[in-house]
C-alpha cells in the first residue's frame, strides 16, 4: 500500500526519466506486437546510430519485463484507452517537452502506476521470501526485522515505487535460482537464472557462479538437461521475435546498448571509479588506456573475473548453507559494482535482499546491510534531488561532490565487510549443509 501510494509520482528527476520509454514500449508491444519493440533502436539508440540521442523512442532492456508490463498495460488500456494512446512510440521526448509533456503526465498517472506495478510486486515477493527464509533459521523476530528493513528501506522504495526500476523482478528470479542451486535442483536453477538474465542485464554478474556451481555439483546428464532447458527458456522468451524475423536485430539492439552503450567509468554509480576520478566518473571514458593497452573497462572486468574465480574456489568443497550462498552472491556483486564500468545509481539495490537473506546464517551481516542501505539511498538521492527538494529548500544547496565521494568510500568499506564475512563463512568445514 505504501508503494502504491508513492507510485503515481513523476519518478526520476520529476519527469519520470526513462520510464517514459518504458510506457512507450508498453504501447508498442500491445499495439504492434512484442517483436516490434526493438526495431526503432537502429535510428534512435546512440549505441547503434552512432550519434547523440535525438529524443526518439528506443529500449535496451531484455524482453521479460516487456511481457510483464504488457499485462498491466493491457488492463490500463481497457479502463483508460484515451490516456493509453498518449504514449505512442512514434512520439519524440524533446518535442513533447517543448509542448504538452506535463499535460500528458497529468492525464495518465494510472499508466505510470501500471508501468511500476511489476516492480512493486517484485518487492512484495522479496519481502515474503525474506521472512519465509530467515524466520525458520534465525527466529521469527529476526525474520520480521529483516523483512521490515527491506519493506521500508527508503532506497528500495525509491527504486521501485518512485523511479519504476524493475531490479526487484530480476532479483526475485536470482533468489529463486540460488535457492534451487543449493537444494540440488540444477535444472530449475538454470531456468530461473535464464529468466533473470532476460529481465535485466545486471544478472549476467552471476553467470560464472551459477554455471560453475552447476558443473561442480551435477552429473553430465543433468548438466545437459539443465542446459537444454535454459536454451528452451531463451527460445520461448524470444519466440515472437523468431517467428516474425526480428530476432537478430533485436538481439543486436539489446547487446549493443548494454555493452558500450554508455562508455564512462561510472554513470553516477558511487564506486571505485567514481572515487578515483574525484567525482567525475560520468565524464571520463572507460576506453582510455590506463595500464599499457588495458582500459578501465578491461581492468574492471579482470577484477570481477578474478572475484568470480575466487568465490567459486572458496565454494568448491565447502558444504555451505543456503545463507552462505546468498552471502557469496552478495560479495560477488559488490565486487562487480565496485570495479566494473558503465554502472548506474540504483544497480547496488540487489545487495539489500542478498544481505537480508544472508543474515539467516550470520547476524554480523546486519552491518553491511545497514551500510549498503545508506549508500544506496545516498547514491540515488544525490543525483535525483526530486525526493529531497524539501531538504534543499530548508538548508540550501547540498555539497553533492563531497557527499558522493564519501559514499563511494563507504561502498569500498562495504566491499571489505562482505568479503571478510564470506571468507570467514567459507573457512569453516562444519557449515550446516542442510539449512
Amino acid at each position: 500500500m505504501l508503494r502504491l501510494f508513492i507510485a503515481p509520482s513523476l519518478g526520476w528527476g520529476g519527469f519520470e526519466g526513462d520510464l517514459v520509454e518504458q510506457k512507450q514500449a508498453m504501447h508498442r508491444s500491445i499495439t504492434l506486437g512484442f517483436h516490434e519493440v526493438y526495431t526503432p533502436n537502429d535510428v534512435n539508440d546512440p549505441a547503434l546510430s552512432g550519434g547523440e540521442w535525438q529524443g526518439g523512442y528506443f529500449i535496451n532492456y531484455p524482453p521479460v519485463i516487456v511481457y510483464l508490463r504488457s499485462i498491466t498495460g493491457r488492463v490500463y488500456r481497457y479502463f483508460a484507452p484515451e490516456a493509453f494512446e498518449l504514449w505512442h512510440s512514434d512520439l519524440n521526448f524533446f518535442a513533447m517537452a517543448r509542448t504538452d509533456l506535463w499535460q500528458r503526465f497529468a492525464k495518465s498517472r494510472g499508466f505510470t502506476v501500471a508501468a511500476k506495478l511489476p516492480s512493486i510486486l517484485g518487492d512484495c515477493f522479496l519481502i515474503i521470501a525474506l521472512f519465509a527464509f530467515v524466520a525458520p533459521r534465525a527466529g521469527s523476530g529476526v525474520g520480521l526485522a529483516v523483512a521490515s528493513a527491506f519493506a521500508f528501506n527508503p532506497g528500495v522504495i525509491i527504486d521501485s515505487a518512485h523511479w519504476g526500476q524493475h531490479d526487484s523482478v530480476w532479483v526475485s528470479f536470482l533468489v529463486v535460482s540460488l535457492y534451487w542451486m543449493h537444494k540440488g535442483r540444477i535444472e530449475l536453477s538454470w531456468v530461473a537464472y535464464t529468466l533473470a538474465g532476460l529481465t535485466k542485464p545486471q544478472a549476467s554478474t552471476f553467470f560464472f557462479l551459477i554455471l560453475g556451481l552447476g558443473l561442480m555439483r551435477a552429473p553430465f546428464r543433468r548438466v545437459l538437461l539443465g542446459g537444454t532447458l535454459s536454451l528452451a527458456t531463451f527460445a520461448l522468451v524470444f519466440l515472437p521475435f523468431l517467428l516474425h524475423g526480428t530476432f537478430v536485430e533485436s538481439i543486436t539492439a539489446i547487446v549493443m546498448s548494454i555493452f558500450g552503450g554508455e562508455p564512462f567509468v561510472s554513470n553516477s554509480a558511487l564506486n571505485f571509479w567514481w572515487l578515483t576520478s574525484l567525482g567525475a566518473g560520468a565524464e571520463v571514458s572507460d576506453q582510455i588506456p590506463l595500464l599499457g593497452p588495458l582500459t578501465a573497462r578491461h581492468l574492471g572486468m579482470l577484477m570481477f573475473l578474478a572475484s568470480s574465480g575466487l568465490v567459486l574456489w572458496r565454494l568448491r568443497k565447502n558444504a555451505e548453507n543456503t545463507a552462505t550462498l546468498y552471502l557469496a552472491a552478495g560479495a560477488l556483486f559488490m565486487s562487480f559494482y565496485t570495479f566494473t564500468t558503465e554502472l548506474h545509481e540504483n544497480h547496488s539495490m540487489v545487495l539489500i535482499p542478498l544481505c537480508g537473506l544472508a543474515i539467516a546464517g550470520n547476524p554480523r551481516v546486519w552491518w553491511p546491510f545497514a551500510l549498503l542501505s545508506l549508500t544506496l539511498l545516498m547514491n540515488m538521492t544525490l543525483f535525483d534531488k526530486y525526493p529531497l527538494l524539501w531538504l534543499v529548500e530548508a538548508v540550501g544547496p547540498l555539497p553533492i561532490r563531497e557527499l558522493s565521494l564519501l559514499t563511494a568510500a563507504l561502498n569500498l568499506v562495504a566491499l571489505g565487510l562482505l568479503s571478510a564475512l564470506f571468507w570467514r563463512a567459507t573457512s569453516s568445514a562444519t557449515s550446516n549443509a542442510g539449512s
